[in-house]
């Protein structure tokens, strides 16, 4: 029958200004203004919002989308734009991005957008299962329809401790919608529970969530794209210093292995087992990763083959349950997810690369990677097997040369482009591999530049294979930490934990710069090394830099040699670090061409560009040395604020 509209109800689905007519059919009442059934909501007054938008101020919102939508930047960007656009314009202080991972199935909020920083910090980390048991916030992107409910009213405890953490008590969904599939979603949070106060926020959001969904979706795409376009450059740079640097090193071959794999998808846990052919024992490789303070520690053990049976067993790459696989409860992993890559080498060796993860799960693009990786691992290993066939004299010749090659390759190959700065830096290796080494690394917004030089104990293939690790480390671990006390502290635990009980332990001194190249201010912690020089151009004269710490590898605690300090770098200041090759080379009468010269050198080509400098201080040192046999790598960098 036909039913007409009182003065205290309205339809929550359309929520026209005008009471809508509706017709009840068997109990059920259907909405004759959107021609569906839902439910009539008891209401005392005509729905007025807090924020109604006037026509002039929604099309500047929509105005102010369409620009943000149109111009190019990068995923977090996009988020926080957005975010923050609603808030403004929608006089809201709590917006959400949740991101969807059907491949994963989970969903992860992307982005908060709050006045209040220190709850932004605090709730990033959310990431709910895409299960139909935590309630409405599924059920809402399983339909692709927005809702707003109440949190009173949900029993998972998800809610409330949502609601505890962020004072929600009601909450508005708006799927984000790509080709009818859920991608994401925006959500307001509102302090109480009121029902007035959603329609508008609604009507407005639906009006540009379209929009917004295919920008997400380039941005999800894009960000995809390039860092598949990263894992693959990785795995090519990875690919040849294992090929080229490892062949005659077996357990380092196998522990940088290790390093590359946990660095491509950041996994907890990174093993390697090893069982020649017949062998009743299997050798371990273990790599354990801390992702939240940046700590690498390494572990080989040795186990009976039947303990670990039927994961050598395995003939194809499957993901397991760590806690609920013998083989790998034997083996100690413990985690979320593991994957599992099993090979068997020329001389069936069997081998099986275990990577775990302690709160997520591998997606389809990171085990693609793996899968490209273990690829190129295996032809490593293959080649390390034929390698030591070789004859010791051409084995040794091909190693150098090898060697050589791609040790020419980590070190930098020109100066890095921060305007307003010059830079020049060299190595002249004593045997062909040197174990020396010196870096130029630029942050991503160019605002900050770390600068090392580091010398390695022993010469040739061993302290090259060192200097190599410590370049992987050093590039990992400027990404993530400021501080170069904190760096050269985690370098020294992987060099005590990785040969500590080698028959030649390996020690580096080092000094590391980190450069504000906005302010100019220049901190840097030293390892052992020695002096640096700073010549200050508005006072004409040469500061010599006195470096402390302890050489990195000798002892697995350094923080009693903890060293930070700072100096200023003004325009035409120019510094030079360098290695002991430099001031300890010897001439005929095995006198050391020393400091003294080096600083008066320095100060004699200081009006020159930096390369140049260090182009004819090596020119002069030659000229003392003459024919004398270099006994030590020679290194030196200069950089100067123009």
């Amino acid at each position: 029958m036909n039913r007409e509209p009182t003065d205290d109800r309205i339809c929550l689905l359309c929520a026209e200004p005008q009471l809508p007519n509706g017709i009840t059919k068997n109990g059920r009442f259907f909405c004759q203004t959107c021609d569906r059934e839902w439910i009539l909501e008891k209401r005392k007054i005509a729905r007025i919002g807090k924020n109604i938008l006037s026509s002039q101020e929604k099309t500047e919102f929509l105005l102010d989308n369409l620009s943000l939508f149109n111009s190019s930047m990068g995923l977090e960007e996009l988020m926080q734009r957005f975010t923050e656009l609603i808030s403004v314009r929608l006089k809201r202080d709590k917006v959400a991005v949740f991101i969807t991972n059907l491949e994963l199935g989970e969903i992860k909020l992307a982005y908060y957008s709050s006045r209040q920083k220190t709850l932004q910090r605090a709730i990033k980390r959310i990431t709910l299962d895409y299960d139909l048991s935590y309630g409405v916030l599924i059920e809402a992107m399983a339909k692709g329809e927005p809702c707003f409910y109440k949190f009173s009213e949900q029993s998972h405890p998800f809610y409330e401790f949502y609601s505890k953490l962020t004072g929600t008590k009601s909450q508005l969904v708006i799927p984000i919608l790509y080709a009818n599939t859920a991608v994401g979603m925006v959500t307001i949070d509102y302090e109480e529970e009121d029902y007035s106060d959603f329609f508008e926020d609604q009507e407005i959001l639906q009006l540009v969530v379209g929009q917004f969904a295919v920008s997400l979706r380039n941005s999800l795409l894009f960000s995809k794209s390039e860092s598949q376009s990263k894992n693959f450059q990785s795995l090519h740079t990875a690919a040849l210093t294992l090929s080229q640097l490892y062949l005659n090193n077996h357990d380092e071959m196998i522990r940088m292995i290790l390093l590359t794999l946990s660095g491509i998808v950041e996994s907890s846990l990174t093993c390697l087992i090893e069982r020649t052919f017949e062998s009743s024992k299997a050798k371990v490789f273990k790599l354990y990763r801390d992702l939240e303070n940046h700590q690498i520690q390494t572990k080989t053990e040795t186990i009976d083959v039947d303990k670990i049976i039927s994961i050598l067993q395995t003939k194809e790459t499957i993901t397991l349950n760590p806690s609920t696989h013998s083989s790998l409860v034997t083996l100690g992993i413990e985690g979320k997810e593991s994957m599992v890559f099993p090979l068997t080498l020329e001389n069936r060796t069997s081998c099986v690369f275990i990577l775990t993860k302690q709160e997520n799960r591998f997606p389809h693009d990171e085990i693609e990677a793996l899968n490209a990786f273990v690829s190129l691992a295996r032809i490593t290993m293959e080649n390390s097997n034929l390698y030591q066939n070789l004859s010791n004299k051409e084995r040794l010749e091909k190693e150098i040369e090898i060697a050589k090659e791609i040790q020419s390759t980590l070190l930098p190959r020109k100066a890095p482009e921060a305007e307003g700065f010059s830079f020049g830096g060299f190595m002249v290796p004593a045997r062909g591999i040197g174990g020396d080494y010196y870096d130029f690394i630029l942050s991503p917004n160019r605002n900050e530049l770390f600068i090392c030089i580091g010398d390695v104990s022993g010469k040739g293939v061993a302290a090259g294979l060192v200097m190599a690790t410590v370049r992987t480390i050093l590039h990992s671990l400027v990404r993530v930490k400021d501080s170069p006390w904190e760096i050269l502290n985690d370098i020294n635990s992987y060099l005590y934990t990785s040969y500590k009980e080698a028959i030649t332990p390996r020690f580096m001194s080092m000094i590391l710069l980190r450069w504000n190249l906005i302010t100019g201010e220049v901190q840097y912690s030293g390892a052992g090394h020695g002096n640096f020089y700073h010549y200050q151009a508005g006072f004409k004269s040469l500061s010599i830099i006195e470096t402390e710490g302890v050489i990195l590898g000798i002892q697995p605690d350094i923080s009693a040699f903890r060293n930070e300090s700072k100096l200023k770098f003004d325009s035409g200041d120019t510094i030079l670090l360098y290695t002991d090759g430099v001031t300890e080379a010897r001439n005929s009468d095995g006198i050391e061409f020393g400091e003294p010269q080096l600083k008066s050198n320095f100060l004699s080509f200081i009006p020159l560009e930096p390369k140049n400098i260090l182009e004819r201080i090596y020119s002069e040192l030659k000229e003392f040395v003459k024919e004398q046999e270099q006994h030590d790598d020679i290194t030196m960098v200069a950089v100067r604020k123009i």
